[in-house]
């Protein structure tokens, strides 16, 4: 990818190349996915606590990934549209809004946790509510994923 194709990065100085970033993106999102689902595994397996506070801690690391790579696929999509054909574009923007709606859908499920404090009856169908749209957001993820995947057979 030539220069001119490349967005200066103010946070750190760095070049960020559009392609580069994206790629990264697909990266992280199919790590993301991979240990959410691994807790859900977990969860279904009753597992120790242990285990299941590792994985968790796992899923969160993964999440806090996945929330820079957005930050950085940001800062270059911001002027280097044209590094890639539209196609890929718009795959690769999908893929980015999908991260954001998991990451969105994350922080609201925990925090509709937090906010409900006593899980009552009446109090649990507002919070499955939470997780079944956090659940779909990884569906999303997951397309969005497969998607660019075809495009860019070598991202990974």
């Amino acid at each position: 990818m030539s220069p001119s194709k490349s967005v200066q990065d103010p946070t750190s100085g760095s070049t960020v190349a559009l392609l580069s970033s994206a790629d990264a993106l697909l990266r992280t999102a199919l790590e993301a996915c991979r240990q959410h689902e691994r807790v859900s595994r977990l969860l279904q397996k009753h597992c120790g606590d242990l285990e299941l506070s590792d994985a968790v801690a796992m899923c969160e690391i993964a999440a806090a990934h996945l929330e820079h790579r957005m930050s950085e696929y940001e800062v270059a999509a911001a002027t280097g549209r044209s590094a890639c054909d539209e196609t890929v574009w718009h795959a690769v923007n999908t893929l980015w809004h999908a991260s954001r709606e998991y990451h969105r859908r994350r922080l609201s499920g925990d925090a509709a946790s937090l906010k409900l404090g006593k899980h009552t009856p009446g109090t649990m169908g507002e919070l499955h509510l939470e997780y079944e749209l956090a659940a779909s957001s990884v569906l999303a993820v997951r397309q969005a994923i497969a998607t660019y995947r075809k495009l860019r057979p070598d991202a990974e």
